[in-house]
């Protein structure tokens, strides 16, 4: 085996040097990207755990508040035309609590945080489950927070759903015993 010599051994650590970071940056940026997409898959796959009144009249709307990257990721369910309930599902962003329409889903994203209670009140009584990535949210409007959890095994984070049952009922709308098993639930 060789031995690098000093010049050798210092341009191979610069290289590293500068190197490493756009690496891990990357690294960073597609793990970011892959958290986005699990927060969307999520939200679909919520459509299959939660009982709406019926609405067959009219689009299943899954609308998005401080979360456009999110809004992104789901706007791919209605590009592919998936329904829930034979019906199709329509993807809504909204730029303030003021503009929010009747939706089934509402996903609140950490960049409306401080906008939450205005949120919780404008749609107080109707049948939108509110479903956020804001840290604490559950107890607070958010009837399910997602939210990153480390496991040990794997060394990494998992995505889990932390539900309010009272923010659930309070909504008149009925979830699958499935996804309390899933769940940590708030007393």
């Amino acid at each position: 085996m060789r031995k690098l010599d000093g010049w050798r051994l210092g341009a191979v650590l610069m290289l590293l040097a500068v190197l490493a970071p756009a690496a891990l940056a990357q690294t960073a940026a597609e793990s970011e990207m892959l958290l986005v997409r699990l927060k969307a898959a999520y939200v679909y796959k919520l459509t299959s755990f939660v009982d709406w009144p019926a609405a067959a009249d009219r689009p299943f709307v899954i609308g998005v508040i401080g979360a456009p990257r999110v809004r992104e990721q789901l706007a791919e369910l209605e590009q592919a035309e998936k329904r829930r309930d034979d019906r199709p599902i329509r993807i809504q962003a909204y730029a303030g609590p003021a503009d929010i329409a009747p939706c089934e889903i509402l996903f609140v994203g950490e960049a409306a945080a401080e906008s939450l209670p205005a949120i919780a009140r404008r749609l107080a009584g109707r049948p939108t489950l509110l479903v956020g990535d804001i840290p604490g949210g559950a107890g607070r409007g958010l009837a399910i927070e997602l939210f990153r959890k480390p496991d040990i095994l794997r060394r990494a984070e998992r995505l889990r759903l932390r539900i309010d049952p009272k923010a659930i009922a309070d909504r008149g709308l009925v979830v699958s015993a499935q996804l309390y098993e899933v769940a940590e639930v708030i007393p």
